[in-house]
């Protein structure tokens, strides 16, 4: 039976946004971070006065209908930018921070930019970037000055900023895809693709203490759900300074939510299991789950004193974990929840702003990507005899198209309907469930077709699995393995195959020496892989 949400808020810009964040709770915390050991906090107040302070400076200086450039690591410098670009009515193009000094160019040169937001790690190919582009370079160091310089005008009375009009649907984004193959495509985004997605993924979520910020916010999951999104419930955003401080950091920050992609659910899931396994633990703590899953189906819960020493592990206040960038296996949700974690699962795409579907924290359903947003339209085309075929998106969230591509744009879209690439089916209550990419579907010479992903999804279960690609080579079905342990993965490979059916079957096993080639988005590059 479907369920109806009640709808929560409804913003269609940033200065909206804006406004309304900061006069909820002027005082309280939006934004910390650690800075030589210390904690560094932004109240909203402060968040919206320095919005206005360092836009004013950029359209008192000559940077009207520009396109602002940022990069670099998470900070409160880098969220501050984005929103200051936007509000006063100019494009903010935030550049992958993984991206070649070449790549860079690239990028800044195809969207026109005319300011470079960055951090010290720039600093040494700054002069070629300049040189070849002509943007004004600022460094986030000198953002304090400039927000001084901006609140002088403000006080001599400009308002220019402040008054500047804006299109709620016009581009205000400018984000460049990574990709597995192919050259980067600019995806443009407005105002109220944004911030209308961010308001209505709400409509199934709750937060209800500190968010830590893991995921880099250059790509619109890392920005749209853990800064954009959170801060309409208005509790404190945790920055963390990098993935080797991220598990002490959780001791420090104490979230009550961290949102990720499944490389940090698999990485976790197996530190926690080999941390029990080294103590000798393991048939006790999985007799602990098995006890505590049967207490709980007569109503007794006591999954916070049972497993208090892993949650203490992870910050002691941690209850919710959202993973988006691609479908999750039900196994890792089920861990989770036994030792008191909810692990929801969403689904989303850069060109819908990108969320299209998440679980519900009241309802999820496992084994699926979600339950499609409200004021967004799902459909399955071309479906297969399981009811699988490409998913499309019309709504709210749906880009603009291709920047000055309008081949691309036109291939991508079928009328209002934007074609993901992706496969999968809807079940009757409109959860969706993703089965693949269209482009990595193997469809042997006998017509089957199988989901690679589903195949990566059980070896990646192995232990000793560090990463894996599945593919068909001369119509044999292959995975190829990095591992440190090629007896164990070979021997857990073969009898994962008498669970299969013969044709899903792998029967030829390749093991690397190194990791896969990855997208800045720390997905495998499968063309470098499968050679076709």
């Amino acid at each position: 039976m479907k369920k109806e949400y009640p709808v929560k808020y409804r913003l269609n810009n940033f200065r909206e946004h804006a406004d309304f964040i900061s006069q909820r709770d002027p005082d309280g915390i939006c934004i910390k971070w650690l800075e030589n050991g210390n904690e560094i906090t932004k109240t909203y107040s402060q968040f919206r006065s320095d919005i206005n302070a360092l836009g004013t400076y950029l359209h008192c200086n000559g940077f009207e209908n520009a396109r602002v450039a940022v990069i670099g690591e998470n900070s409160y410098y880098w969220i501050l930018t984005y929103f200051a670009t936007v509000i006063g009515g100019n494009v903010v193009v935030p550049v992958d921070r993984d991206l070649t000094v070449d790549a860079i160019i690239n990028v800044l040169t195809d969207s026109g930019a005319k300011v470079f937001v960055h951090t010290d790690t720039y600093n040494k190919m700054l002069d070629e970037i300049v040189e070849a582009t002509g943007v004004k370079a600022i460094n986030v160091k000198e953002l304090e000055n400039l927000i001084s310089e901006g609140n002088a005008l403000l006080e001599k009375g400009e308002d220019k900023y402040l008054k500047a009009e804006i299109d709620d649907d016009a581009m205000s984004t400018l984000i460049y895809t990574s990709g597995t193959t192919g050259k980067p495509k600019g995806v443009m985004l407005s105002q109220r693709n944004i911030i209308r997605n961010a308001c209505i993924v709400m409509d199934y979520e709750n937060i209800t203490g500190t968010t830590m910020l893991v995921l880099p916010i250059h790509h619109t999951f890392g920005f749209t759900a853990s800064v954009v999104a959170v801060m309409i419930f208005g509790y404190p955003i945790a920055i963390n300074t990098s993935l080797r401080t991220f598990l002490p950091e959780l001791s420090i920050y104490k979230p009550q939510s961290v949102y990720v992609v499944p490389m940090f659910i698999e990485a976790i899931y197996k530190k926690v299991w080999k941390t029990i396994a080294d103590k000798k633990l393991t048939k006790t703590f999985k007799a602990l789950i098995k006890t505590s899953n049967a207490l709980r189906k007569i109503g007794i819960d006591l999954r916070k004193k049972l497993f208090k020493s892993v949650i203490d592990s992870f910050g002691g206040k941690l209850t919710l974990l959202v993973s988006g960038g691609a479908p999750l296996d039900p196994v890792y949700v089920k861990f989770f929840d036994a030792i008191g974690v909810t692990l929801i699962n969403g689904y989303g795409i850069t060109e819908c702003s990108p969320i299209v579907a998440v679980n519900p924290l009241d309802n999820p359903r496992n084994g699926s990507v979600g339950l499609v947003l409200p004021e967004t339209e799902v459909k399955i085309i071309d479906k297969d005899e399981n009811g699988n075929g490409e998913i499309c998106v019309k709504g709210k969230g749906v880009m603009l198209g291709y920047y000055k591509n309008e081949e691309a744009t036109n291939e991508a879209f079928d009328g209002e309907w934007f074609k993901t690439g992706d496969l999968g089916h809807l079940d009757n209550d409109n959860y969706l469930y993703i089965s693949g990419r269209k482009k990595n579907l193997i469809i042997l010479n006998n017509g089957k077709n199988i989901y690679p992903e589903e195949i990566e999804e059980m070896i990646m279960r192995i232990p000793e699995v560090i990463e894996v690609v599945v593919y068909s080579e001369n119509d044999v079905m292959t995975a190829e393995v990095y591992t440190e342990n090629n007896e164990a993965v070979d021997t857990a490979i073969r009898e994962l195959n008498k669970t299969l059916p013969n044709y899903k079957a792998i029967k030829n096993i390749k093991f690397r020496d190194t990791e896969f080639e990855k997208t800045t988005t720390k997905k495998i590059k499968r063309n470098t892989v499968i050679k076709n």
